[in-house]
């Protein structure tokens, strides 16, 4: 017969056995590799003009990133099963979007790009988007087919290895764009101070 210290000790050996399991598919979620630091995000100032691009939002209509020329856009790119990053990410920008005055809510337009267009369909990303309780009057997620996505990965210098389904590796990057279209500052990272983006874009805000 096993005795009750024998007993405890095997199952102290599977939590530790499970743990080491699951914070290794959790690591690879966002290699190392693909982000300039871990942890709270890197702030750059940037001046590179982003070029146009046409995707599909969370409502399954197209979107024209023409058609919000003329606001401040706060981009990421996240995707819906992210098990660390991206949940990080997304909060931070509600955070931005629900701190915002009327006024500036106005002038300052959300978006989050997939980098898994294979799961992130339209109702999808709407789900997602519902669960952190956003605000779609002005923020919309954006998928599409996956060469009309590298197109724009690659404008804003974004690299997307996929792992396994569900599961991409991929450099967590924000930015914010001006009123013309040219990027102004870039925060690399999985947790993009909201408070540092609300000073940029007040900063940018007063500049118009």
């Amino acid at each position: 017969m096993i005795s009750i210290g024998a007993i405890r000790f095997i199952r102290g050996k599977v939590m530790v056995i499970a743990l080491v399991f699951l914070s290794g598919s959790h690591a690879v979620a966002h290699h190392p590799s693909l982000n300039s630091k871990a942890g709270k995000a890197v702030r750059r100032e940037m001046n590179l003009s982003i070029p146009e691009f046409s995707l599909t939002d969370q409502s399954g209509m197209p979107f024209h990133f023409q058609k919000i020329r003329g606001k401040l856009v706060v981009l990421s790119f996240v995707y819906t099963t992210c098990p660390d990053a991206c949940p990080l990410i997304t909060s931070s920008l509600r955070r931005v979007q629900t701190e915002l005055l009327s006024r500036e809510t106005r002038s300052i337009f959300f978006l989050s790009i997939t980098t898994d267009p294979e799961i992130d369909s339209p109702q999808v990303l709407k789900s997602y988007g519902e669960r952190y309780g956003v605000d779609f009057s002005n923020w919309s997620f954006l998928t599409g087919e996956e060469k009309e996505l590298s197109s724009v990965w690659k404008a804003f210098g974004v690299k997307v290895e996929r792992k396994t389904r569900g599961l991409v590796d991929h450099t967590t990057l924000t930015v914010l764009v001006d009123e013309n279209g040219v990027m102004r500052f870039a925060y690399h990272g999985t947790f993009p101070d909201p408070k540092v983006i609300l000073q940029d874009l007040r900063a940018l805000l007063n500049e118009k």
